[in-house]
């Protein structure tokens, strides 16, 4: 029987509604643009250690324009309040390359990064040269990616991947082609972390798919994996719900 583990959701910052955000929560005609749009991150603990979810948002790595205001309280902060120093981190789970995702590698001097391959190749690849595409990356995220390559801090993955007895890596795309979610044994049953398969849980309720995607396709079968992976529906966590939160910066969930 595979380990339990914990789950505490971190709010980094919190946004003033969605439609500054310039992300859609469900679909593009959503009427709820001006609820707050929370930016959260995952500690998940068991027996092998911390494992991170997500890096969050590093004002350097991001536009000004992006990072002013936001509540921003940084990770190492809100971290310490559950007993967690990220200079003793060593493996952060990327689900995907949004700025509110994965700027905030700093944060995690010792840690090493683990990363669909096809999230890499796409952000790193030919269709950069579209500039709709390309704005999407920050300017300095690649070449702090590079540097992380060299010193051997950035493991890439392949599909499916078992990453601690109890906690795996699920490949799901959609959102962007890389898009993982992770799957995590608990004391009520197996949970899963969506990422930003799901923004909400309207998302998952309604098997709305997200308002930003690379493939409309497989962000709708995401949303059943989401959904059959978990023991029950309760436990997928979508990433960007306040109702998550219950007026908490940090909270375990399970």
């Amino acid at each position: 029987m595979p380990p339990n583990h914990t789950i505490h959701a971190v709010m980094v910052g919190m946004g003033e509604n969605w439609r500054r955000s310039g992300i859609m929560p469900c679909v593009r005609s959503e009427i709820g643009r001006d609820k707050p749009v929370p930016y959260i991150i995952w500690s998940i603990e068991g027996p092998d250690g911390v494992v991170i979810v997500d890096t969050a948002y590093h004002p350097d790595y991001v536009t000004a324009e992006w990072a002013e205001g936001k509540m921003f309280i940084e990770p190492p902060t809100l971290m310490a309040e559950i007993g967690v120093k990220l200079d003793d981190v060593k493996t952060v789970v990327v689900t995907h390359f949004h700025v509110d995702h994965f700027t905030g590698f700093d944060f995690f001097p010792k840690a090493r990064f683990v990363i669909q391959r096809a999230e890499y190749e796409f952000w790193t690849g030919p269709l950069m040269c579209h500039e709709y595409l390309n704005k999407l990356i920050r300017p300095k995220v690649r070449p702090a990616l590079d540097r992380m390559m060299q010193e051997g801090r950035v493991r890439l993955v392949d599909g499916d991947v078992e990453l601690h007895p109890g906690l795996e890596l699920l490949r799901v795309g959609g959102h962007t082609p890389g898009s993982q979610m992770i799957a995590v044994q608990t004391s009520l049953g197996k949970a899963v972390i969506c990422g930003d398969v799901a923004y909400t849980y309207r998302n998952l309720h309604e098997r709305l798919p997200v308002g930003w995607y690379t493939n409309l396709a497989d962000s709708v079968v995401a949303l059943d994996r989401a959904l059959t992976t978990a023991t029950n529906p309760s436990l997928a966590y979508p990433n960007h719900d306040l109702g998550l939160m219950q007026g908490k910066r940090v909270v375990r969930v399970i």
